[in-house]
């Protein structure tokens, strides 16, 4: 006979609390600012979870860091645990359901060696950004890989390191495996004024700690390439058949991709200096991605494109020049890219330009990275790893493309 029994499930979820649980995303990226709800939520997933009859691993770099998540999970299941249903240990955070034989563990990660285990269902990251990145890469992985497992990354913000890369690779997917949300403290719709004015009450509103805790922002890090971003993310969307910018010179940058990368173009008015469309999609052969393409500059009337030339870009550019659109070809190198990067960031810096805001191509642009070799003094432009590129390479070229008389 089956023994029944009550879950304590709470009874009020905000908006973007419902989001994440009804999500059937395989990774979930939450980025949420001090008491926005990230934790009980990833304790109402783990309940769920483990009473479907899977395996539950909620890790955090410091003990003490995962005494929410436990509370929350031990008083959804408390009575199961208090009819001896459940097995419940203290000293290991550990509940055991014996006779389906599956668990639920809360335990520490700093030192990615700690999270090693059997194959589990779901694993939580909880302050992920404090974390060593290996402790999902190297570890937490390869635990899913029996069972496609599910992963959830959840923190609130420290500077632009491996959970920001998480956060912008999650917002730029669209296979719909990966999945980004943000919640800040004023998201908790049952958080008391009281409680978040006691939280903010030593930071100043303008400042680092306020931005980063409450707000939920990544703050720049020391190698970040653009700055001033949010001032140059004004243009308006307009149609095509608008008058506002006919008889100017519009200009497309292309960056190629097809699997793994993406294919991007920015489209911008150089006479207005605002950017007037743009496209991202990957998963597509060749020949419908230049008629894709060439149908979005015919409507915008483009008079000039810029293209990366490199691997597939020179056969493809030839196609578009043989099929009479007005493409040139720019050969990303080691000498190069760096003008190219160092234009764009310095268009954002003056305000020079407008841009259309997207959380994606935004994403792109705070994450992209500049570093300086000991060797030889030099830098190179990038983004970090697991994180795309091509939005960034996009608008460069267009940028490039905008004012290319002045390049001899």
């Amino acid at each position: 006979m089956m023994t029944e029994y009550k879950i304590h499930l709470p009874t009020k979820y905000h908006p973007k609390q419902n989001e994440v649980i009804a999500s059937r995303a395989k990774r979930k990226v939450i980025v949420a600012g001090r008491r926005g709800g990230k934790t009980k939520t990833c304790a109402i997933m783990a309940a769920e979870y483990f009473l479907q009859g899977k395996r539950v691993i909620e890790a955090a770099p410091k003990f003490d860091q995962t005494t929410v998540f436990w509370r929350y999970v031990k008083k959804i299941l408390r009575e199961p645990i208090a009819a001896g249903i459940l097995k419940k240990n203290e000293s290991t955070r550990l509940i055991e359901n014996e006779t389906t034989g599956n668990w639920l563990r809360s335990m520490t990660a700093y030192d990615a060696d700690t999270l090693r285990s059997d194959a589990a269902d779901l694993l939580i990251l909880d302050e992920f950004s404090l974390m060593k990145p290996d402790a999902w890469y190297e570890v937490g992985a390869p635990m899913l890989l029996d069972t496609d497992g599910d992963a959830v990354f959840i923190g609130t913000p420290q500077r632009k390191n491996h959970f920001h890369s998480l956060y912008v690779h999650a917002l730029g997917d669209t296979t719909g495996r990966w999945r980004a949300w943000h919640f800040t403290s004023y998201d908790n719709p049952f958080l008391s004024r009281t409680a978040l004015d006691d939280i903010t009450s030593d930071m100043a509103e303008d400042g680092d700690a306020y931005r980063q805790e409450i707000m939920a922002e990544f703050l720049d890090n020391e190698g970040a390439v653009f700055r001033n971003i949010g001032a140059c993310l004004h243009a308006p969307t307009l149609s095509p058949d608008n008058e506002q910018h006919k008889g100017h010179r519009i200009v497309a940058g292309l960056d190629w991709g097809k699997h793994h990368d993406y294919t991007a173009t920015s489209i911008g008015c150089s006479n207005c200096k605002v950017e007037l469309a743009r496209d991202r999609f990957n998963k597509i052969d060749y020949i419908y991605q230049r008629s894709r393409l060439a149908e979005l500059y015919k409507v915008w009337g483009v008079t000039s494109i810029l293209a990366e030339s490199n691997s597939m870009g020179e056969p493809n550019i030839e196609q578009m020049q043989a099929e009479g659109l007005p493409v040139m070809g720019f050969e990303t190198t080691a000498v190069s890219k760096p003008p190219l990067i160092e234009n764009l960031s310095l268009a954002l810096q003056r305000v020079e330009w407008q841009f259309q805001d997207d959380p994606v191509w935004t994403a792109e642009l705070e994450a992209y990275e500049r570093k300086v070799s000991a060797n030889t003094g030099r830098s190179s432009y990038g983004a970090p790893e697991g994180v795309n590129d091509d939005t960034v390479i996009a608008r460069a070229l267009m940028i490039r493309d905008s004012g290319a008389w002045w390049f001899a």
